[in-house]
């Protein structure tokens, strides 16, 4: 196995040596995930016009982002093969600059230092509007979209060398040029990214919350309930939301929205969420209602924004 990820590591590279250009800046964006792709919004094809972009994805989607560069090319940072691990790399040198919106931690962070090339500058793209996500000297430059965002990443980047720079959002910008409402009667239930581990109770317990979430608005409202798990939950199969799935699979009003980008502003008539940023992106496209809950105590500096109490329970 490990020969042959050599041979496609050697392979690889040779793909992208050849295309590089030695008239133009070489500009590498690299999507670890899926989830992130659509916080470029339409920058990747505004640097098309003055860099060469290659596009570096660990999945293949044949999506309108794979698209907007020069060039793609397949390079997972990992291949999980009969319960072990191989983590893919390699050097190239002639690349200018390395985009990313996210990141994977691997080994504190070497991974996301090294990948691809050990010389080109680093800018990260945080997938909050309102708070810091990723902060950390893996990268040299951070595009920072907000004023309180900004508070965030300076509070946990003290005595750092990663600049920080104000910056749009292009994530918000794609979502409003692409806005076009029409009515369903839709509530989209959007909850953060929700991991788990544990035993069967906890999970049942887990499981149970989000169940009575979508119970509460079917029994209160008349409106049809759109279940929008973050795409890590339905991207790897997380086992509580297949038993959330397998509860409303014959409920006539539920629905499931596995879509990556932002169509949900276009059919939702209000959001409804756990303090996801996913509600400032439908708010600011749509100014429509977003309706926040936090069953725990917020842990954020985002609290005293939202509560005198100081991030009382909502």
């Amino acid at each position: 196995m490990q020969r042959q990820i050599n041979e496609f590591i050697e392979m690889s590279k040779r793909t992208m040596e050849s295309f590089l250009s030695k008239e133009r800046k070489n500009i590498v964006v690299v999507a670890y995930y899926p989830t992130y792709r659509k916080h470029y919004g339409e920058l990747l094809v505004r640097l098309k016009e003055k860099y060469n972009v290659i596009i570096v994805v660990e999945r293949v989607l044949g999506d309108a982002f794979e698209s907007s560069g020069h060039h793609n090319l397949y390079f997972p940072w990992r291949v999980m093969e009969d319960g072990q691990t191989y983590y893919l790399n390699m050097d190239v040198d002639g690349i200018d600059l390395i985009l990313t919106a996210d990141e994977v931690g691997y080994e504190d962070g070497r991974i996301d230092r090294t990948f691809l090339s050990t010389k080109a500058k680093r800018v990260y793209f945080p997938h909050s509007l309102i708070e810091q996500t990723g902060a950390s000297d893996v990268v040299d430059y951070i595009l920072v979209p907000s004023k309180i965002a900004m508070e965030s990443f300076k509070n946990a980047l003290k005595n750092s060398r990663v600049k920080l720079l104000e910056s749009g959002y292009p994530k918000l910008d794609a979502a409003i040029n692409s806005y076009a409402y029409q009515d369903s009667n839709t509530i989209t239930y959007a909850p953060s990214l929700r991991y788990f581990s544990g035993d069967n109770a906890s999970l049942n317990l887990f499981s149970g919350f989000e169940n009575a979430m979508v119970e509460s608005l079917l029994e209160l409202t008349d409106y049809k309930i759109s279940y929008r798990a973050h795409p890590m939950n339905f991207q790897n199969h997380h086992t509580f939301y297949n038993l959330i799935k397998a509860r409303w699979q014959n409920e006539s009003r539920v629905s499931f929205d596995e879509q990556l980008g932002n169509a949900f502003c276009n059919f939702s008539d209000f959001l409804v969420t756990d303090f996801s940023t996913t509600a400032f992106t439908y708010s600011f496209t749509t100014l429509r209602p977003s309706l926040f809950f936090t069953p725990l105590k917020l842990e954020s500096h985002l609290a005293k924004y939202i509560s005198s109490g100081g991030g009382q329970n909502l």
